[in-house]
Formats: C-alpha cells, structure tokens, sequence
C-alpha cells in the first residue's frame, strides 16, 4: 500500500475551480479548432470562438492574447494549464528526488493527458496541414520548446541546490547519468561561457539568443534528452496503439544504461 507520501501531484484529486479553469480553456481551444476547420484560419474571430465556446471576450482574454494562441497555445509554455501541478512539484525537486525518475514521470504524465485528447489532437494535425502559414508558426515555436524545457529544468536544479539537496539517481550517487552526458556534451557545445557559471548568466551555450536565460549544460543536456523522448513516445504511439509509461519506461531505461556504462 502506497504512503501519502507516494502520492505525487498527478494522483491528487483536482479542485473544483482548478476544473473549471481546466473545462473553460479545453472548450475554448476545442471552440477555435473546430471553427478553423469548419471555416479556414483567417475567417475565424474571437467573437465566434466566444459563442462556440459559451464565454465573454473577457474570459477569452483570461486565457489566451489572441486566436494564435487559443489554436496552437501559450507560446510561454510547453505546457497545458492541467499539467502545471505536476510542473511546480518537478521544479521543487520532486516527487522522488531523483532528476531521471521525476523527468521520466513528468513526461508520462504530460503524454497521458495529449492521449487523452486523441481526436483533438487528430483535428489539430488536419488543421496543420489545411493551413501552411500556421504550419510554419508551430516549426518556428519547436526551438522556442527546447528553451523553455531547459529553464525548467534549470529552476528544478537551482531549487534543489538552494536546499542543499543533491539530485541523485536510482544508485545514490550523484546524478552520475546526467553528469556523464554533460561531459560528453561540454566537449560538442560551443559557449564563450563558463558551464560551471552558465546558469548565472555568463555566455549563452549553444548558440542560443543573447536575450535566452543561460543555463547550465546539465540543463541543456536533459532538456533534450525530454524533447528527443516525447518524440519517440509519440512516434512509437503513432505506429502502436498502446499506453506511454512502457514506452517511456524502455526509455529511460536505455539512457541510463548508456549514460552509467
């Protein structure tokens, strides 16, 4: 039997304004996608997704700048607004501790929640192809995408230093698979930075813009080990009906086997 300790923000149970806030944005991303498909992107306005969705403009503008947004999301963020409890616990150094255990979690549960939304997600790839200017929008976002999974990873970083913890994998040791991968990286990243000092804003790793937070190669490295395993997970999905923690699960358990050899 699991302790209430083992229960991660994923498992707890939702509140009844954090669903509402959930139900309202889902019905107005659902309002835009299906009136782009009904009509074509350029003749869609935020007064009709308001009337589909059932909402003010005000609402709309609660959640969303413009109809770019409503349809492609937040370019803020990665993220949906239902993964952001699970987000904040990653960021805090949880659920375990361990930065591959809780990347991998992460990761399963923001896949879950996309395959749950199978027929939207199906709709949304229609639009993408009826739609090239939009098509273009979303290629131009997938860098922006990286970015913002490394200074995700970056806060979790920062967050467990600042406590004294140590991010340690299954073995106990410290982090040893991803400080192997940041070795190898080092060498293959092109930084007028410090990577000791990078997260504290001393060149910028990568290549990345001048206006890019800076972060530490660790970072770097695990934001694309994530990219690289959500689109193998979806990949695989996409060839075989099935659920993502198996997938997720072979995984992980492959980088770690490569990074601790």
């Amino acid at each position: 039997m699991s302790s209430a300790a083992d229960v991660t923000a994923a498992d707890r149970p939702e509140g009844l304004r954090e669903r509402k806030k959930r139900e309202r944005g889902r019905a107005l991303r659902r309002a835009t996608l299906e009136l782009t498909l009904e009509s074509g992107y350029a003749d869609v306005t935020i007064e009709a997704i308001c009337e589909r969705a059932g909402v003010s403009r005000r609402t709309f503008f609660n959640y969303f700048a413009n109809k770019e947004e409503a349809l492609l999301g937040r370019s803020d963020t990665v993220f949906d607004d239902e993964d952001q409890p699970v987000i904040a616990e990653f960021e805090a150094g949880g659920p375990t501790g361990d930065m591959l255990t809780d990347l991998e979690g992460l990761l399963a549960a923001v896949v879950r929640s996309r395959l749950r939304r199978r027929e939207e997600m199906h709709q949304y790839h229609r639009v993408l192809q009826q739609e090239p200017q939009l098509m273009q929008l979303q290629m131009s976002r997938m860098g922006n995408n990286e970015r913002l999974f490394r200074e995700m990873i970056q806060r979790r970083l920062d967050a467990t230093a600042a406590d004294g913890s140590a991010e340690s994998d299954v073995t106990g040791t410290r982090d040893s698979a991803t400080a192997s991968a940041t070795e190898g990286a080092s060498a293959a990243v092109d930084s007028a930075g410090d990577p000791t000092t990078a997260s504290a804003g001393k060149g910028t790793p990568n290549g990345c813009p001048e206006d890019w937070p800076a972060v530490s190669y660790r970072a770097e490295v695990l934001a694309a080990v994530a990219m690289m395993a959500i689109k193998a997970t979806f990949m695989r999905l996409r060839r075989d009906e099935g659920e993502p923690d198996p997938i997720i699960d072979e995984l992980f358990a492959e980088l770690r086997a490569i990074f601790t050899a």
